[in-house]
Order: C-alpha cells, then sequence, then structure tokens
C-alpha cells in the first residue's frame, strides 16, 4: 500500500464521517421534548453528496478500475433514512454515473439491486436490535456487496464490457479493497450508534433531573397533605351518619365534599407513586400470568363501561423484573385504552408475544386517537386528556418501563385508534 492509498482512504473516510457528525450537529444535539427521532430528509442529503464525492474521487486505481465506497452510504441512508431516503441516494447515484460514463454505470446498475436486498428488508426492525447484531448484519452486507461486484466485475470483463482485473497481480489488491470496505463500514455504524446513544442519554439525562425534582416536591406534598385530609374525611362520614332522612340538600353536600375529598386523595396517591420510583425489587416474573391477572382485574371496569376485551397472550413470556411495579403499568395502560373507547362500540385489543430480545405488549384501541402534537407530549408530568386527572400515571408508567430498560411506543391518528407497545428484555438466565 502507497502513502497516497492511504491518502485516499482518509479521504474517503472523511467523506463517509463528516456528513455523520454533521448529523449530530445539526440535528441530535437540538433539545428534545420526546425521544430523539430520525430526519429522513435531512439524511438524504447528507448521504448522497457522501456517495458523490467518494465515486468522484476513487480510493485507489486498479488497471484504470476506480474504486471507491460509495456503497456505505447507500446502505446507511436505508438502514437509518428507511426505503425512500435510501431510494433517492440510490437514484442520485444513477444520475451521477449517467452524467459522467463510464463502465461504473454498468456496475452499478449490475450490482446494487442485489446488495441493497438485505438492508431493505432489515430497515423495518433496525432500530430493535442490539449494538452486536447490528454490527453482525453490517458485516454480512459488506461481504454480500463485494461477493456481488467481483462477480459482476469478472462477468462484465469476460464479455469484455468493463476492463480484465482478476490477475495474480491484483489479487491483493483486492483484498485490500474488501478490507478498506469491511473496515470504514464497521467504522460508520459504530460512530452512527455512539452519537445515537449519546443523544438519547442526554434526553434521558434531563427527563430524569426534571423527574428527580418532582419527586421530591410528591413526596414532601403528599407527606403533609394526606394526613389532614384523611382526618377531614373521617369526620365528614361521622357527620353525615347523623342527618336527618329529610336534609336530602345537606347530604347532597356532604357527598360532594367526600367525592371531592376522594379525588384529593388519588392525586396524592399519584404524587406518591411518582416519589418511590427509585424503589424496586426484581425478581423472575412470569409476564404471561400477570397479563391475564391484570385482564381478569379489569374485565369489571371493562363491563361497566360496556367495552369488550380480546386478548392474544402467548405462554412463557418471562422478564425480570418488579412485579408489582409492572402490574401497575398494564393496569393504568389498560384502564386508559378502556376510558378512550367509546361505550356500546369500544373494543380493546391485548397482544402479548416474543420478538427477536424482546417481548412487545400491544394494547390496541379503537378510540379517538390522537394528534401528533399529543403524542409527543404522552408522558410529561402535569400533561392529560382526561377532564380529571394529574397527567402523572402515565409519568409514572414511562418511569417503570424505563428502569426494566424497556421502551414504550404509542402508535395513533385521529378517528383511528391508539396502539401502546411496551417492549422488555427477555429474562436470561444470567442476570
Amino acid at each position: 500500500m502507497t502513502i497516497e492509498s492511504i491518502k485516499e482512504l482518509i479521504l474517503h473516510m472523511t467523506f463517509i464521517l463528516f456528513p455523520v457528525f454533521i448529523y449530530q450537529t445539526a440535528w441530535l444535539s437540538r433539545p428534545f421534548k420526546s425521544p430523539p427521532s430520525r430526519n429522513k430528509t435531512l439524511i438524504y442529503l447528507l448521504c448522497a453528496p457522501s456517495a458523490i464525492l467518494c465515486i468522484t474521487y476513487p480510493l485507489h486505481i486498479v488497471d484504470d478500475l476506480s474504486f471507491d465506497l460509495h456503497s456505505i452510504p447507500i446502505v446507511i441512508s436505508i438502514l437509518y433514512g428507511g426505503p425512500l431516503s435510501g431510494a433517492l441516494v440510490i437514484l442520485t447515484v444513477f444520475a451521477y454515473h449517467f452524467y459522467t460514463g463510464g463502465y461504473w454505470l454498468l456496475l452499478s446498475m449490475i450490482t446494487i439491486p442485489f446488495y441493497i436486498i438485505l438492508p431493505y428488508y432489515l430497515q423495518r426492525k433496525w432500530f430493535f436490535y442490539n449494538k452486536q447484531r447490528k454490527m453482525m448484519f453490517i458485516l454480512l452486507i459488506g461481504n454480500i456487496k463485494t461477493a456481488v461486484t467481483y462477480s459482476a466485475m469478472y462477468l462484465t470483463g469476460t464479455l469484455g464490457l468493463t476492463p480484465m482485473i482478476f490477475t495474480g497481480n491484483n489479487t491483493i489488491t483486492l483484498v485490500l479493497d474488501w478490507l478498506f470496505l469491511m473496515s470504514a463500514l464497521f467504522l460508520s455504524q459504530y460512530a452512527i450508534e455512539y452519537i445515537r446513544e449519546n443523544a438519547m442519554m442526554r434526553y434521558q439525562i434531563i427527563k430524569n433531573e426534571k423527574l428527580s425534582i418532582i419527586s421530591e416536591l410528591a413526596a414532601s406534598v403528599a407527606h403533609e397533605v394526606r394526613n389532614p385530609l384523611t382526618v377531614v374525611r373521617g369526620f365528614i362520614q361521622l357527620m353525615g351518619q347523623e342527618l336527618q332522612e329529610n336534609e336530602h340538600k345537606n347530604k347532597d353536600y356532604f357527598e360532594l365534599v367526600l367525592s371531592e375529598l376522594d379525588r384529593a386523595q388519588d392525586i396524592i396517591t399519584d404524587y406518591l407513586n411518582l416519589a418511590k420510583q427509585q424503589y424496586f425489587e426484581k425478581e423472575k416474573v412470569s409476564l404471561s400470568s400477570l397479563l391475564i391477572e391484570v385482564d381478569q382485574l379489569m374485565r369489571s371496569y371493562a363491563n361497566y363501561k360496556t367495552v369488550t376485551i380480546e386478548t392474544k397472550i402467548n405462554s412463557d413470556l418471562v422478564v425480570y423484573g418488579d412485579n408489582p411495579r409492572l402490574k401497575q403499568v398494564f393496569i393504568n395502560l389498560l384502564k386508559n385504552a378502556i376510558e378512550a373507547v367509546p361505550d356500546f362500540e369500544g373494543k380493546v385489543f391485548i397482544r402479548a408475544y416474543s420478538s427477536h430480545e424482546y417481548i412487545r405488549i400491544k394494547i390496541t384501541d379503537n378510540g379517538n386517537g390522537m394528534t401528533a402534537d399529543q403524542l409527543e407530549r404522552l408522558g410529561e408530568p402535569y400533561f392529560t386528556l382526561k377532564e380529571k386527572g394529574t397527567g402523572l400515571g402515565l409519568t409514572v408508567t414511562f418511569s417503570i418501563i424505563h428502569h426494566h430498560s424497556g421502551t414504550i411506543r404509542y402508535q395513533s391518528s385521529v378517528g383511528e385508534g391508539t396502539t401502546v407497545t411496551v417492549s422488555l428484555p427477555i429474562q436470561s438466565d444470567v442476570q
């Protein structure tokens, strides 16, 4: 390898990694109210120039045949930007090859459709894979790309459409090209995942700081207010028992006072639940049994609301967690779903199954749904769509799932209902 080849390799890595850091600066460094999302347009606008620069300044030359790493921005745009961003980058590459001419247009038209099959298959579940599995798939994609490219070169070279490079003198160069591609893919993937993890960590730190302040306030306020309320409620009950039967008006007042005192107790309970989130006692939990128990507990409430509940819960779903806290999570989510649907025609569907390294619990309702702005604010303290409520129930729910190394995601649109998906790591033998 010559000094010139090393310079070209460094230049190529700059073309590939510089857009990654621009994306970090322009998008992921911003303050987020909800978990950082991807900007598909920006991904295309960064990956397309990166691919073009890789083509324009090739890595090295063998018998007048250029080698470059433009396949890496294509793969990244598909996996992280989605199918549309990837397709636009591919069209941009084709257009640039067509403009510049040469045999690389033919090779790209032959090779690209083959090595993008796996990225397109993986992109839908890409963000659910752990880092190790992503690295494994990235290296597999690199090997597929290399095999397809070399096969196309040999075929077109045999037919006389491109220069024949498969000679004894060029074998070492081809091996080096494969090493360059695999190393660049590995570094690019590592840099992207590292930046994404930092962005998520910053968001979580800010969120935890807010929750910590609220938790301290909740503990002090709840402790000071709950005891006097309990005493007041007791005396109101005693006074109500001594009322004469003909004093209906006063009796209505007493019932109103008692109901408002009960609502104050519920609010304080929400604050206390929020304040106690740092205490967890984890053990092996049968999530299948827990979900069946929650379903049975909430059936009477659903019947009272004339709401139909359907379940499809796989057996042998096991997680490592705090049983009472997880039970609190699913009671809260199921109660919200029941209250969100219309009476008589309301339907709630619970589905639980294992997928890859996680257990997915999906609760779907046919309620009114939510707007995009409302979805972004779910889980914020004091934000609620109910007439009476503090919004702290979902805040506690999000916190519990986070402490179990899980995720909770909402999908909803106005008039089409809501689906909440809880993902929890599957119980392993070693903890």
